[in-house]
């Protein structure tokens, strides 16, 4: 009838942070407050919890309803990405030494520990990217599987030239069109991919419950692992 997928980061004991998403109601019942209750429960059931999500604009009003405030948008982008020219950035493919840095990086930038999502990185997705400087890991992506699209997520880097190599380097391996879903703050990101051949086709609302903003550093983390997670 109706599920959804609650994906908890930090302490097991004491979560600092919960992603809800995958919210679904099977059309028979759709329109009959199905999804409203489901939310309430889950809401409940998360306690003290904080929560956060991406909603469409068909479900940010129910979401308000519940007391879910938005504090930012992403933009999601789609297309075959058009290479022009190097990147100032070294990338190349990440390898199982490079995990401890990692997941150094990624609790850093997100805020929160999400050691049971980034080890599983190498398994789910069909790339997994790192940039260096010096020996030193700035940045680092993933791309993974998703209809006839390659989903580029998570996207962590230092700086947005960083941010561009990881990118590129991407797409240089796939014949697949990318798609992925830029914090609309990163404005110059979002301009260079659209001008790569990637076209925006929807925005949605990043909202939270129980926290005013998200944790970690939003400079440096361009795009969520996916929007049903964070």
């Amino acid at each position: 009838m109706a599920a959804s997928v609650v994906t908890e980061y930090g302490p097991r004991e004491q979560p600092a942070l919960a992603a809800i998403g995958m919210v679904l109601v099977a059309e028979r019942h759709a329109r009959r407050g199905v999804g409203r209750r489901l939310m309430r429960h889950v809401v409940a059931a998360m306690g003290t919890t904080p929560l956060t999500l991406h909603a469409t604009p068909f479900g940010q009003p129910l979401y308000e309803e519940l007391g879910f405030k938005v504090i930012g948008r992403a933009e999601m982008l789609r297309g075959h990405f058009v290479p022009t020219g190097a990147q100032q950035v070294a990338t190349r493919a990440a390898t199982a030494e490079d995990l401890p840095a990692l997941l150094r990086l990624d609790e850093e930038v997100f805020g929160a520990d999400r050691t049971h999502v980034v080890t599983r990185l190498p398994a789910f997705a069909d790339q997994l990217r790192v940039a260096e400087e010096d020996g030193r890991i700035i940045g680092y992506a993933a791309a993974w599987p998703n209809m006839d699209t390659h989903v580029v997520g998570p996207l962590i880097a230092r700086d947005t030239a960083t941010a561009k190599a990881l990118l590129a380097s991407l797409a240089a391996h796939t014949d697949r069109p990318l798609r992925t879903d830029i914090d609309v703050r990163h404005e110059e990101l979002l301009r260079w991919a659209k001008e790569h051949g990637l076209a925006s086709i929807a925005f949605n609302a990043v909202m939270t419950y129980g926290i005013t903003e998200l944790p970690g550093d939003w400079n440096r983390r361009f795009a969520p692992v996916t929007v049903a997670a964070g």
